[in-house]
């Protein structure tokens, strides 16, 4: 909240108690002052609130209840459509009258909730306690005994009229049901069990099945207690016994018809055609005549459709006709053209920043399925200098791409057939230029690059590229900066440090796979889940057919007389992380991460030399937050003083941290303790030993750090904030590593490092 809001609340408050009318003011009903909860342990407060509506404020307002009371009152008097301005949110809180009936329900709310979570013996009462007889103020208790939590056991019963039904049932059962021995009951659970199992025998070909056939049931006749539940499966249900009988008939799929809406290409209003179901969209949808029905193909042919940024509404509707189904597909196009605009800004040591980036999309140039990506930016920001950074320089900035997108993969029939079962397949081709203005150097890049990208699970994607191609020139304008800078970059080679080769003319193309398996989606919440990315990269790969490993005609490409690099290079990484909620509330979290990476150089033209850019890099507020970004490593090579970014060629991380709530104000602020550890080394740096991965020593040169962290929760972002400090530090002497009794906040051997962010670490 700005100060200026601040005082204001304050001359507000003094105003209002300062008058006789607020002095003489009484609350004109009995209203509730509080709503609190006793003995809830095992299920979050949030969850209870959010899912109770008689709960969700618990009447807590930031003013008392007598001054909302007053102020609600005062705006009714003054404007009688209730409708004024509200500049504060406390303001808009209105005191909630005392209700017995609406207590009464909150109970039975409360019962009926934690009875859907699985406790069956929780007993609920509630207490009103008077606070103030004249200000008819009362505070609400709900006094809760959960009881014991009811487990399945899975020794469940089956009823089938249908024998072959009866099978597949079983078979669901044990493959593929929602519900796992040991796991606490949870009807909404059950009902999701009953959709799942509803889409199990729909994509067999039951067309007609839907979770009204599905009846489950808890045996009490097994366990009267209800401590361990086992489950009765009857299809079809008893009520829908003779309603329906065509629940276990199977559907086929028929010839489709095909529509397309045209809207806003021809005329302002809804041209409707009915074109050939071209090849092109045929590619696209799983449904073919002939094949038993399935909803997963449905949803399947509508995901591929969706992905292809082409049309704005996707429906698919089924005619039946005694046993078959003939699909009746329609679509509505996008508009040919897109454009759009953003005009921002960046403010760094009070400097502004403004940019601007357009991007302009072209649908259905080659065919009717693909689009033209084009987009721009330009910049004119401020950074820190090179050598000097206390110095503050503007650069420009500017970035041009184009890509062409189609909704296939553009590879042999035999080797799409090998990937088997995948959705969202797309190829792409682009163009980039990129140029920067500096007072050190004028940098260019020209790049193509080719991407095949598929997925074949929502959980699970993957991305290809057989050449991603980059032609990198930094040219020196005639100043005392530029030479400045250039004399800095031979200093760091004179060191060890390969920098400079980022600044000669290069050539570095690969050929690069990824593959990534997420099973949640990114958010600022916290969240439950894990992920695996897996990296492969094979540079300059086509060099290797030549005999002078290099390629003429891109050296004379820059007209530069300098000579060009050409890299050779693999490289692999691999990203684990896990995300884990703890206790019974499932308040907090413990979250896991795990980097490592492999980097290998092998062209003898530049000294077994990587890019710059495919060198790992360890320290910072997403990585080791005791140490500064860049700046940790290789191996116990002594760089407490070095003030230049460390590269290694092998690369291992991990970091565990423990997030928990601490309470809310303009926002959530939750805490959060961490350990990260980790290190990169060199391959084989014959000029400095200490940096060289060994298998007997590579565990006492491990980095640890430690900490708190605080994490502002605006809902739509989140501000953080890490203090760190080293706990191992792999650069002193053997028995001088650990330094973790060297705190201190001054620029000693350990100091805190503060680290400021947005978004959690990982």
């Amino acid at each position: 909240m700005k100060i200026a809001q601040l005082i204001f609340l304050t001359f507000i408050i003094f105003l209002v108690t300062s008058c006789s009318g607020y002095r003489n003011y009484r609350i004109p009903y009995t209203t509730i002052n509080e709503i609190k909860l006793q003995g809830q342990k095992k299920i979050k407060l949030d969850d209870i609130k959010s899912n109770i509506t008689g709960l969700k404020e618990s009447n807590q307002n930031y003013l008392s209840i007598k001054y909302s009371s007053y102020l609600r009152d005062k705006r009714k008097t003054n404007d009688s459509t209730i409708a004024i301005k509200k500049f504060f949110k406390f303001f808009n809180r209105e005191p909630i009258p005392f209700n017995p009936i609406a207590l009464e329900n909150n109970k039975l709310a409360l019962l009926k909730y934690y009875r859907n979570k699985g406790y069956l013996k929780t007993q609920i009462s509630y207490s009103v306690d008077t606070l103030s007889v004249d200000n008819k103020l009362v505070n609400i208790t709900y006094s809760l005994i959960e009881g014991p939590e009811s487990i399945f056991t899975k020794e469940d019963s089956i009823l089938a009229n249908n024998t072959v039904i009866e099978k597949e049932l079983k078979k669901y059962i044990n493959k593929f049901s929602l519900l796992h021995k040991y796991s606490n009951l949870d009807l909404d659970l059950l009902k999701n069990e009953k959709e799942n199992l509803s889409n199990h025998f729909k994509n067999l070909g039951y067309f007609n099945f839907s979770p009204d056939f599905v009846s489950i049931k808890i045996n009490d006749l097994k366990d009267t207690s209800l401590k361990n539940i086992s489950l009765i499966y009857q299809i079809p249900s008893t009520k829908n016994l003779i309603t329906y009988q065509a629940y276990d008939r199977l559907f086929r799929f028929g010839p489709i018809d095909f529509k397309v809406f045209y809207v806003g290409e021809q005329s302002e209003s809804s041209i409707n055609k009915t074109p050939t179901f071209t090849p092109q969209l045929k590619r696209l949808i799983s449904i073919h005549e002939g094949d038993l029905f399935s909803i997963e193909k449905t949803t399947h042919s509508l995901q591929n459709i969706y992905e292809t940024d082409q049309f704005k509404s996707v429906s698919i509707q089924y005619d039946t006709i005694s046993t078959r189904l003939f699909p009746k597909i329609e679509l509505t196009r996008n508009d040919k053209y897109n454009i759009s605009s953003e005009l921002g800004g960046s403010a760094f040591r009070g400097i502004p920043g403004p940019f601007l980036y357009n991007s302009f999309k072209i649908r259905r140039v080659f065919t009717e399925l693909d689009y033209l990506d084009f987009s721009a930016r330009l910049g004119f920001e401020a950074q820190a200098g090179f050598i000097n950074t206390d110095l503050t320089r503007k650069n420009l900035e500017l970035n041009l791409g184009a890509t062409a997108n189609f909704p296939t993969l553009f590879l042999p029939e035999k080797f799409t057939k090998k990937l088997g079962y995948f959705y969202g397949a797309k190829t792409q081709l682009g163009f980039g230029y990129d140029y920067i203005d500096r007072p050190e150097y004028v940098r260019t890049n020209f790049k193509i690059l080719q991407r095949y990208l598929w997925k074949k699970t929502p959980f699970e994607f993957f991305q290809l590229s057989l050449f991603d191609l980059n032609i990198i020139n930094t040219n020196y304008p005639s100043t005392e900066t530029s030479k400045l800078f250039t004399n800095y970059l031979d200093d760091l080679r004179i060191k060890g440090n390969n920098l400079f080769r980022s600044f000669n003319p290069s050539f570095v193309s690969s050929i690069n796979f990824l593959y990534t398996y997420r099973t949640f989606n990114p958010s600022n919440q916290l969240i439950e889940g894990k992920s695996f990315i897996l990296g492969l990269e094979s540079g300059g790969t086509t060099l290797n057919l030549f005999g002078e490993k290099k390629l003429k005609f891109v050296e004379d490409f820059l007209g530069n007389k300098e000579t060009m690099q050409f890299f050779r290079f693999l490289r692999m990484n691999i990203d684990y992380r896990k995300y884990v909620f703890l206790g019974q509330k499932r308040a907090s979290q413990l979250a896991y991460k795990f980097i490592g990476g492999l980097a290998y150089a092998y062209g003898q033209e530049n000294d077994y030399q990587l890019p710059y850019e495919k060198n790992f890099f360890i320290g910072g507020p997403s990585s080791l937050r005791a140490w500064k970004p860049r700046r940790l490593g290789p191996g116990s090579r002594n760089t407490d003083t070095n003030l230049i970014e460390q590269p290694g060629s092998i690369l291992i991380e991990s970091s565990v941290e423990y997030r928990f709530k601490i309470l809310k104000f303009l926002g959530d602020i939750n805490g959060a303790f961490f350990v990260d550890a980790g290190n990169i080394w060199a391959l084989n740096d014959p000029n400095s030993p200490l940096s060289n991965f060994k298998l007997d020593s590579f565990m006492q040169q491990i980095a640890v750090g430690t900490g708190f962290g605080l994490r502002w929760d605006f809902n739509y972002f989140i501000l953080r904030l890490d203090m760190a400090t080293k706990v191992i530090n792999p650069a002193k002497p053997k028995n001088e590593k650990w330094v973790f009794n060297q705190i201190s906040l001054s620029s000693t051997d350990n100091p805190i490092e503060f680290n400021i962010g947005i978004g959690y670490p990982f």
